[in-house]
């Protein structure tokens, strides 16, 4: 079976295929260079958690955050279903 394409459609399609990946590629890049804040992980039953104020500057002026553990954001707490934890 053959298919009948203009060479203006078979142009359209290369242009916006080409236009499509390098969006992909643009967005990746832009993703990996970002350093965003990775929260510390805590496993276990028992956690002892400090909160606080403690000065952040994210906008360019300098505020006080609430923190635990002196940071931000807190830290994920992780345990298994079915357990008792203790939070001091």
């Amino acid at each position: 079976m053959l298919l009948k394409t203009s060479r203006r459609t078979f142009l359209k399609g290369l242009t916006l295929s080409g236009v499509a990946g390098s969006l992909g590629v643009w967005s990746f890049n832009a993703r990996s260079s970002l350093s965003l804040p990775v929260a510390a992980s805590l496993q276990g039953t028992q956690f002892d958690l400090t909160i606080g104020e403690t000065a952040v500057n994210i906008t360019g002026s300098e505020r006080q955050a609430k923190t635990i553990n002196g940071g931000l954001p807190g830290p994920v707490l992780r345990w298994k279903e079915g357990d008792t934890i203790t939070l001091k």
